[in-house]
């Protein structure tokens, strides 16, 4: 079975990993996979070592530029010569100008094509306004069109069920979608030795949006330097919030307490900190959840989709109620006073890692929905 993957990107985020992660081990159950990565001419350099990373790991990728969406039909014409040319009759789909740019090639060149399609997640000012518990369907273009995108595609699959719930509560698709949970690679999560010693750190990790929660976590930080007045927290990421979130900070006097480290990969300063706080209002997946199992460091999260799918209370991270920074702050200070809790939580949490959130199982289940789909036409 030759299946293309085409994803259209400006960067490399979690649809991209999740790609990097999956193609590669597909391989070892015989499905035959390419990747056509598509992005915005000025984004080329950003993404050529993301394909180069493909095919070191033996996935044939190929880098695509469109100069505008207005040239997405002669991109279309280009894709559908290509799978002429190399017998290729299904494409798999992923993020919202994928589903689009397969479903022209459909329609205008080939006819014939079976697309397939993961839903990764929807438009952000949606995911926002989800997350905060306003669930009500924005009837924008945003949404038509996915409306239209969605009943061309022959099958679609959600990358988790906070996904497949939420297509289903915004009606798009007759029945609630399939979903495939993402597992990562071992092999990718090699963690420094733990310099934990000393005064405390707490790691957040996420970009700095409304729906990450960031002012929720600065505003606990308060309650919890009272108990420990060296605490530091680190955060990786960038975005939009951050001259608002520094103004926080600055306000609520713990600006000295935090460090904004911008963009950068976790396994290093997990290897310092005692805890990760996640407290998003919504989670599409929440790749950090499961990446956190894997260098074994313990979560806090509130407790809201993604996160409370992942995470068993208690169990294999904590959550604390929506919203509250208070909850947020009694919950840290506990697991910082409490080594021998975040040892138990990082077995549990490690031990789920292995035997569920892995590639491997993530991969078997994707091959099992190819050909229940592909070879019976069922879903």
């Amino acid at each position: 079975m030759k299946i293309l993957h085409i994803i259209y990107t400006t960067g490399v985020s979690g649809a991209e990993n999740h790609l990097l992660d999956l193609l590669p081990e597909l391989q070892k159950f015989d499905i035959d996979c390419e990747l056509l990565c598509i992005c915005p001419q000025k984004n080329f350099k950003s993404l050529q070592q993301y394909c180069r990373q493909m095919n070191e790991k033996g996935i044939k990728a190929t880098l695509l530029t469109t100069r505008s969406r207005m040239a997405f039909l002669f991109t279309a014409k280009r894709i559908a010569r290509y799978l002429k040319s190399n017998y290729i009759h299904i494409v798999h789909s992923h993020l919202f100008n994928g589903d689009l740019i397969a479903v022209l090639v459909k329609k205008f060149y080939f006819k014939k094509l079976v697309i397939l399609s993961t839903k990764h997640g929807y438009e952000e000012k949606y995911l926002i306004q989800y997350g905060q518990g306003n669930k009500k369907i924005s009837y924008n273009l945003y949404y038509f069109i996915a409306r239209s995108v969605i009943k061309k595609i022959d099958h679609n699959l959600a990358v988790s069920r906070a996904i497949s719930e939420m297509y289903a509560v915004l009606k798009l698709g007759k029945n609630k979608m399939k979903y495939i949970d993402h597992g990562i690679n071992t092999e990718l999560f090699q963690q420094e030795q733990a310099q934990i010693e000393g005064d405390p750190k707490i790691l957040m990790v996420g970009r700095l949006s409304e729906m990450k929660g960031h002012t929720y976590l600065i505003q606990a930080l308060p309650e919890i330097i009272q108990k420990f007045p060296n605490l530091k927290l680190i955060v990786l990421g960038n975005g939009p919030l951050k001259v608002e979130l520094l103004k926080q900070a600055s306000g609520l006097h713990v600006l000295r307490h935090i460090e904004f480290v911008g963009f950068a990969k976790p396994n290093k300063y997990i290897s310092q900190c005692q805890l990760m706080i996640l407290p998003s209002l919504f989670e599409p997946f929440g790749l950090v959840y499961i990446e956190s199992f894997a260098l074994k460091i313990p979560v806090i999260t509130f407790d809201v989709e993604a996160g409370n799918q992942i995470i068993e209370d208690n169990e294999t991270g904590f959550l604390v109620p929506y919203k509250n920074s208070k909850a947020l702050a009694g919950k840290i200070i506990y697991l910082l006073q409490s080594p021998d809790e975040r040892k138990r939580i990082i077995k549990n949490a490690y031990n789920k890692y292995l035997t569920y959130y892995n590639v491997g199982r993530m991969a078997k289940e994707t091959t099992e929905w190819y050909h229940s789909i592909l070879m019976t036409g069922k879903e």
